[in-house]
């Protein structure tokens, strides 16, 4: 047999593999709903979910002796504490003050303005509503814009911290092999 073709062979096989059962080019974030998400969010769903098949992948079969020199023993403990923060990252949503059981998301009240505008698809006039939130009380309203402060924070402190991760787990890549 030809060397050529058999390489043409080995390398329609290898194509096919890894098109089909061993996909190792593919990443299946477990921690993401179906739907669009911002590329911020991909990227450090990305990021932690290679860590965590890094990281069960080594535990399972303690191919690598960390323990060996300090810094690979230093690495693996920054990989385990970032391993576990994802973990209970997850949980992270219900700390949302906005959607504590106590804050009562408001109605919307749309009110005709004499504004007009075009609309870009139509190439009509069409005229324009102005949106109010309408509470059922006024301790209700105080919640909730008190709430909605308290998130822009958290939102705020949580992005913060993410990209502390991030930057945690890019300074420990180089030990991320087998």
């Amino acid at each position: 047999m030809n060397i050529k073709r058999l390489l043409r062979k080995i390398d329609l096989y290898n194509w096919i593999r890894y098109r089909t059962w061993n996909r190792y080019h593919i990443l299946k974030m477990r921690y993401l709903k179906p739907g669009w998400h911002d590329e911020d969010e991909l990227l450090i769903h990305s990021m932690f979910e290679v860590l965590s098949q890094f990281i069960e992948g080594e535990d399972k079969y303690q191919i690598v002796a960390w323990d060996s020199n300090p810094q690979d023993k230093h690495a693996w403990k920054e990989m385990n504490e970032l391993y576990k923060w994802w973990v209970k990252r997850q949980k992270r949503e219900s700390d949302n003050p906005i959607l504590q059981p106590n804050i009562k998301s408001p109605g919307m009240k749309f009110t005709p303005t004499e504004k007009k505008w075009i609309n870009p698809e139509t190439k009509k006039e069409e005229g324009t509503s102005k949106m109010d939130f309408v509470h059922k009380s006024k301790k209700d309203q105080e919640r909730w814009e008190k709430a909605c402060k308290d998130c822009t924070k958290w939102e705020t402190d949580c992005f913060n911290e993410d990209t502390e991760m991030m930057t945690r787990l890019i300074k420990i890549r180089p030990f991320m092999w087998t």
